[in-house]
């Protein structure tokens, strides 16, 4: 009897520590995935009139000064900066200057002909992905007859990624 007990434990064993091997053996994970790299560029084109201003007469003048393309995957959103080299003033080589305010058009204007500090302005901000193109546009008054002279500033478009 006691080898029969035995016998049946030893079976039983045998048995149990089998059933996970073959478990084991029936079935694998394996983990998958990819990276798409994120997508945030700008390109700019000056208009051909961009250096060409026409600075004579006495009006409020709006020209387009470059359009712009802006292409980003990033759903957290983006936002669109401009930075002046003159606080948004053309300046001549004498020192005199023409202040002016910047604007984003074709449909949007964000903000409102803005006046860029020290610190740039944001142009644009927007919380999902883009692929879209837009005219950039300054405007500027000219209540007297300027100094003569070649009247310039250097502007920054940067893409920022939120």
């Amino acid at each position: 009897m006691k080898k029969r007990i035995l016998l049946i434990a030893i079976v039983a064993l045998l048995v149990l520590t089998a059933t996970p091997l073959v478990a084991q053996n029936n079935g694998q994970t394996l983990n998958i995935g990819g990276l798409v790299p994120l997508q945030l560029t700008i390109a700019v084109t000056p208009d051909v009139d961009a250096q060409n201003l026409d600075l004579e007469g006495l009006a409020t003048l709006t020209p387009a000064i470059a359009t712009f393309e802006v292409r980003t995957n990033n759903t957290a959103g983006w936002s669109l900066w401009v930075f002046s080299v003159n606080e948004s003033l053309l300046v001549n080589s004498t020192g005199d200057d023409i202040s002016y305010q910047i604007a984003v058009d074709d449909g949007v204007v964000v903000p409102a002909y803005a006046t860029i500090p020290a610190v740039g302005v944001e142009l644009w901000d927007e919380d999902d992905a883009a692929d879209f193109d837009a005219t950039l546009r300054i405007e500027y008054t000219q209540t007297e007859t300027f100094p003569a002279g070649y009247y310039s500033d250097q502007l920054a478009l940067v893409l920022r990624a939120k």
